[in-house]
């Protein structure tokens, strides 16, 4: 199974870049500041939904801020 998780280090470049707080990310992405800090810690997967989100705001492709990995090679590495 696939797992697709956000690049926190480009996220955080993203955010110093364009002085965006992640507090000021969630608001303007329209999630809890809790929800988006599972989503960069990868406690959870961002639905497509919400990609599509980081992606408008970011201006950026899905290669530059997600990173597609699978779920089985994962738990055995």
């Amino acid at each position: 199974m696939l797992r697709v998780e956000l690049k926190r280090e480009v996220l955080e470049k993203n955010l110093i870049r364009q002085n965006c707080s992640k507090k000021e990310l969630a608001h303007r992405v329209g999630v809890s500041r809790s929800y988006l800090s599972a989503i960069c810690t990868g406690r959870i997967e961002p639905s497509p939904g919400m990609r599509q989100r980081f992606l408008e705001y970011f201006k950026c492709s899905f290669d530059d801020l997600f990173l597609i990995q699978d779920e089985e090679k994962c738990k055995t590495n």
